[in-house]
């Protein structure tokens, strides 16, 4: 039961890494000719991405900082597709190129984190699930043992007062039986 945000999380790292490994299979001057063939489906993405953005942003999913780190993200994405790596497009120098790398890595890299903290939340949060299910086990265990031991009592009981019942019932008839004999003699 994934979230909007960490749909879109997984969405932009999936195209994040699509887009890196076009860039490294696709150098030099044919980088265009191949992210205009190959990757029309990258694209796409980008701009669904952006449509969720838009929408989580107006059903205010997203704080508005958040929602513009994640432009930021897409942009620098589209920027990527548009021109090779280190080219110097746009007057950016080498150091400047590598340093916007750095920071889109750095990105990714926070949202891998968040991803990984959410998921240990998850794992911490049915971890006491489990622990709580343990102790209830435990507890009930220790009721139905008290319940048996009561039961074997009440069997102990039952079977020794079945057993008197039985000799009362031979008295009485013995009684009866000697009375019988004694009005026999006496006649």
């Amino acid at each position: 039961m994934s979230t909007p945000i960490a749909s879109w999380d997984n969405d932009y790292a999936r195209l994040q890494r699509a887009a890196s490994q076009l860039r490294t299979t696709s150098s030099g001057p044919s980088f265009a000719q191949s992210t205009q063939g190959n990757a029309p489906s990258i694209q796409a993405g980008v701009n669904r991405l952006a449509s969720q953005l838009n929408n989580m942003e107006s059903n205010l999913t997203l704080n508005p900082v958040e929602a513009g780190r994640r432009r930021t993200l897409l942009d620098g994405l589209r920027t990527q597709m548009n021109m090779p790596m280190g080219s110097g497009g746009r007057g950016e120098s080498s150091t400047a190129a590598a340093l916007r790398q750095q920071d889109d890595l750095i990105d990714e890299l926070a949202i891998g984190v968040g991803r990984l903290k959410n998921q240990t939340n998850l794992i911490h949060q049915e971890a006491n699930a489990h622990v709580r299910l343990l102790d209830e086990m435990d507890q009930n265990v220790d009721l139905a043992n008290q319940g048996l031991e009561e039961e074997t009592r009440r069997a102990m009981r039952l079977k020794e007062e079945r057993s008197v019942w039985r000799l009362h019932v031979i008295i009485v008839g013995l009684s009866i039986l000697l009375f019988l004999l004694i009005l026999m003699g006496l006649s």
